[in-house]
């Protein structure tokens, strides 16, 4: 016994032990994580390398205290220059000017920037060096820069670059030109409507890429276009020439196509059963007495018992409104004449089930952010009279005007392609029928949605399920249990449909010898930066200009078709004209 309290106790010492190394760890571990995370941040932020960073948007310098009464403001730099790591050059327009300063816990580039503001000092970047100079002398020779550049632009000499485009258009878009889905007149529609006002007008807006061109020439600069060739023809000087051609470069490229797969699936489920019980009976007596029941027409119309058939009651024949309503078999009972009584049950029963799949499947192939449109159908003609009203009487002659309503299977869609691989889709999709006696049944969406690519998704659906339970009966004698079913017919339907529309988009990314690439571009968004070297200053007197200007014998030989722009120079040996050039006053 005193054995197992020893070691009892002796556990619990362990345990004890075993609990305060385990803290004296976790401290130790958290201290070394402190230290590593300040060495480290320490590290990154050395005071030596924020000068580097001086003026990145967003950084935040290390706090300063900064103390001093009358102190040169050159000083001032030269210090934080020691701290800091910035290599400043002092320009002579800087003076021995007195700066009190009493800043504390302010990051330093923010000090900084505040003591030269108060002294009206401003900074010049130059690669690694800043300049800090008054803001006069700053501003006297940015405007000297300017008006060297401007004289450089005035007599720079002129060149004409020919550049024909093989992808892009120079002015408008194949929309108007013939062929266009718009321009299809087999008979006359009512509601016409072209695929840019379904599918969102996507390519309204595309005019061509003259306008970009345009607003990038310089004030001496002038654009011109041949329509038969889809060619440029650019007048300006050299270093404006470089840049808009690296910039046709980027936008005259070959844009995927996407062909679109759209799915629209009408199912149809009909059930109906129908059950109705006739009886008939009458019995005759004496001195002309007798009793008739029945829910079922007789087979003669005098009133007595029927040997070869029902037995036709007293008055009134009934409705036959207990008869099933689809028939589709028939039990018939008689008890034949027993003496003056004749009783007849008639059984009639039905059943109805219909199942029908529709599946239309229309598709189309365009090009990115192109509208498309595909369809098939008939045309209803619907014929109007109406009384000709330039006659003064009544009798004039009858105008008949004969219309043609379409009823078609309709696609519509404009894709907008991205570079992760999907489509976003502006769809139309319209699938019409004739129901009989003159209605069209129409089944139709149109929605914008995002597909990736090869994908397939529903964008609209349609579910109807109709039920409906209807009973006949005679009144009081159908209630009766068990009895009461030999006086009412029972009907039972239902109905459903469901509509279902799928869309499938594939792209198709040719490169410039026509074969597939892959659908993935890219993992983000693509960018490119070209530097400007002229001021945008091109009037509009430049670029109105007949696009038929072409000198002869370039009209002769056009351009061979080849995979990338083709640019030829052409030195322009005289300045333009003062009509088309704008002098600088």
């Amino acid at each position: 016994m005193n054995s197992l309290k020893s070691l009892c106790a002796a556990g619990r010492k362990a345990v004890v032990a075993l609990m305060i190394i385990s803290t004296l760890s976790f401290a130790t571990a958290t201290a070394q994580t402190i230290m590593t995370t300040q060495t480290t941040t320490t590290t990154t932020l050395a005071p030596q390398d924020q000068g580097k960073r001086y003026g990145d948007p967003g950084f935040v310098g290390e706090p300063i205290n900064l103390n001093v009464v009358n102190a040169d403001i050159r000083d001032i730099l030269n210090y934080i220059t020691e701290q800091y790591g910035i290599n400043f050059v002092i320009d002579k327009s800087v003076k021995s000017v007195p700066v009190t300063v009493n800043v504390t816990g302010v990051p330093w580039n923010v000090a900084l920037d505040s003591i030269l503001r108060s002294q009206e000092l401003g900074v010049q970047v130059n690669g690694t060096i800043l300049r800090i100079a008054d803001q006069q002398t700053l501003a006297q020779e940015q405007s000297i820069q300017q008006r060297i550049r401007d004289s450089q632009l005035d007599t720079s000499p002129l060149y004409t670059e020919f550049i024909r485009l093989n992808y892009a258009r120079a002015a408008g878009t194949l929309t108007g030109d013939a062929g266009g889905a718009s321009q299809l007149t087999t008979g006359v529609t009512s509601s016409s409507t072209s695929v840019g006002s379904i599918a969102g007008n996507a390519g309204s807006s595309d005019q061509g890429i003259l306008g970009i061109i345009k607003r990038r020439l310089s004030r001496r600069g002038g654009i011109e276009i041949d329509g038969r060739s889809n060619t440029l023809i650019i007048t300006d000087v050299r270093e404006n020439i470089d840049a808009v051609r690296r910039l046709v470069a980027l936008l005259d490229q070959p844009e995927p196509q996407v062909e679109i797969e759209a799915r629209i699936v009408v199912a149809t489920r009909n059930f109906s059963r129908d059950l109705g019980v006739q009886l008939a009976g009458l019995v005759l007596g004496r001195n002309g007495r007798g009793g008739s029941i029945s829910t079922v027409p007789g087979s003669t119309n005098t009133t007595g018992l029927n040997p070869g058939g029902i037995p036709t009651g007293i008055g009134l024949q009934p409705d036959n409104s207990l008869v099933s309503n689809i028939p589709n078999t028939i039990i018939g009972l008689t008890t034949g004449i027993f003496g003056t009584a004749q009783i007849s049950l008639l059984i009639s029963a039905g059943e109805q089930k219909r199942q029908a799949k529709t599946i239309a499947t229309p598709r189309v192939t365009t090009l990115n952010n192109r509208p498309a449109e595909i369809k098939s159908g008939l045309k209803i003609p619907v014929t109007t009279i109406q009384p000709n009203g330039g006659g003064g009487g009544g009798g004039g002659a009858l105008v008949v005007t004969t219309e043609y309503v379409d009823v078609p299977l309709r696609l519509a869609i404009t894709p907008q392609i991205t570079d992760v691989g999907t489509v976003i889709l502006n769809v139309a999709a319209e699938n019409s029928n004739l129901a009989g006696g003159g209605a069209i049944s129409t089944q139709s969406v149109t929605t914008q949605v995002m597909v990736p690519d090869g994908g397939t998704t529903v964008i609209g659906g349609v579910l109807s399920d109709a039920e409906e339970e209807n009973q006949d009966r005679t009144p009081g004698l159908s209630s009766i249990p068990y009895l009461g079913n030999l006086f009412k017919r029972k009907g039972v339907a239902r109905n459903t449909n469901e509509l279902l529309f799928f869309i499938t988009p594939r792209i198709y990314r040719p490169d410039y010898s026509g074969n597939p690439t892959a659908g993935t571009i890219s993992g983000g968004t693509r960018s490119t930066t070209i530097i400007q070297p002229v001021p945008l200053g091109n009037p509009p007197t430049n670029s109105e200009m007949p696009t038929n200007t072409l000198p002869q014998p370039l009209q002769q030989n056009p351009f061979a078709p080849v995979q990338t722009p083709q640019q030829t120079t052409v030195i322009q040996p005289v300045v333009q004209s003062d009509s088309t050039v704008k002098k600088p006053n």
